[in-house]
């Protein structure tokens, strides 16, 4: 007996664990993500009563990973007639990374199908021709030269720029562009404004950025008639509750004892799962509420950058966990008066300021207005930045300026020179 009531302990410690990992893992999901796995669950339980949401939201528009390839896949269907071209025209697509490029040599592809040199050419010169121009390129240089080539700009001053000079004005060397292509330097430029910024150095980036459009908020933080309110929102979650069915049906005398445990079972798994929900549900609005409490200078706009906030002593301050906070943020957006942003937004690494800290984010914005504000022609050195920003209280060594800089997508001094 003494055994048997050890192993029925051990079960039910297994089946705890079991729903506290589910759960954490439901505080963790990103919206969308909930949302389809709810519906799973509504599926597999039918003890649910589910309310159609009134705007039924179109969930396809949030693509896939693998929508790229899906649209790769159909013009290959249209671009090769032979299904062994189709067939290695649809791995190379599979091999394109984010940028669009391919990021296999030749030789591995001709080993792995057994193509010629020649053959692998012709493969690879039709794929080129899939919109956009520059998919399957190996290179920002050679996608540039593929579009210059489908607009018949091969005989031109724009092609000779990209395919002899680009390297140079990448560092913006334009002087020793102007004097090997004999034009002025005011001339290059204009080729570099009016011709070159026209092309796409990053054909798969169009992808990508349709991508990113799409976010989907957890959390909304917005003013309404001067008041703040915060909302956890939900217009991608059905409203779901137990049909009172299931709960009349245990009272009934004749039911049988396997119909019993079933609906004991899903009515158990039921409001769990509902709990869960309203548990994340709270915890959101409880960051959501922590965060406009402590963030409403910069959501207001008087303030240029959050004020950091530690997840220590947020869990503290709300009685939770570090890691629950830190599951609860996973991944999440909030939409603010200051746009959408993610919630690990709120959450920086701090540099010491002589008087307080400060966030590394307000450390970027002073120091992409210390760039914006310096001379074209004569640019700030990394040194120099660092200078400036200990100036105004905030030490950043070199190498963090240089590393803030590459965050920012700023370039180095000698690429932001301008030539007269």
């Amino acid at each position: 007996m003494a055994r048997f009531s050890q192993s029925a302990c051990q079960d039910q410690t297994l089946i705890m664990n079991l729903a506290m990992k589910q759960a954490f893992a439901v505080l963790q999901m990103p919206i969308f993500e909930l949302s389809e796995w709810l519906y799973c669950e509504l599926d597999k339980n039918p003890v649910f009563e589910v309310t159609p949401l009134s705007t039924c939201p179109d969930l396809s528009w949030v693509e896939r990973e693998d929508s790229f390839y899906e649209y790769l896949e159909k013009e290959i269907r249209v671009m090769f007639k032979e299904l062994e071209q189709q067939n290695v025209a649809c791995f190379i697509a599979g091999s394109l990374d984010a940028k669009g490029f391919l990021t296999l040599s030749d030789q591995y592809l001709c080993k792995k199908f057994n193509l010629t040199p020649l053959h692998l050419k012709n493969i690879l010169s039709r794929f080129h021709k899939i919109e956009p121009i520059g998919l399957g390129a190996r290179s920002s240089q050679e996608a540039l030269l593929l579009q210059l080539e489908h607009q018949g700009r091969r005989q031109t001053p724009i092609y000779t720029l990209v395919s002899k000079h680009f390297d140079q004005v990448l560092h913006n060397r334009l002087d020793l562009v102007a004097k090997e292509m004999s034009l002025s330097i005011q001339a290059v430029k204009e080729l570099i404004t009016h011709q070159l910024k026209a092309l796409d150095p990053f054909p798969g980036h169009q992808f990508c950025r349709a991508k990113a459009e799409r976010i989907i908020p957890d959390l909304i933080i917005d003013q309404q008639d001067g008041n703040w309110q915060v909302r956890v929102a939900g217009d991608f979650l059905p409203k779901i509750e137990i049909n009172p069915h299931y709960t009349r049906s245990l009272e009934k005398v004749d039911l049988k004892k396997e119909e019993r445990e079933f609906i004991r079972r899903h009515l158990a798994s039921g409001k769990w799962l509902m709990r869960t929900l309203d548990r994340r549900k709270k915890m959101l609005m409880a960051i959501g509420t922590y965060i406009l409490k402590k963030q409403r200078l910069f959501l207001e706009g008087t303030q240029s950058a959050p004020s950091p906030l530690k997840r220590k002593q947020m869990a503290t301050d709300l009685e939770l966990s570090e890691s629950t906070i830190t599951r609860a943020i996973y991944q999440k957006y909030v939409e603010t008066p200051r746009g959408v942003m993610m919630l690990k937004t709120f959450f920086p690494r701090a540099c010491k300021r002589a008087s307080a800290s400060v966030s590394d984010r307000a450390a970027k914005v002073l120091l992409s207005q210390l760039i914006k504000e310096e001379s074209k022609q004569d640019p700030l050195s990394d040194r120099a930045l660092s200078d400036r920003l200990r100036s105004q209280g905030i030490p950043c060594p070199r190498r963090t300026v240089a590393k803030y800089r590459h965050e920012l997508k700023i370039s180095p001094k000698h690429r932001r020179k301008e030539w007269i």
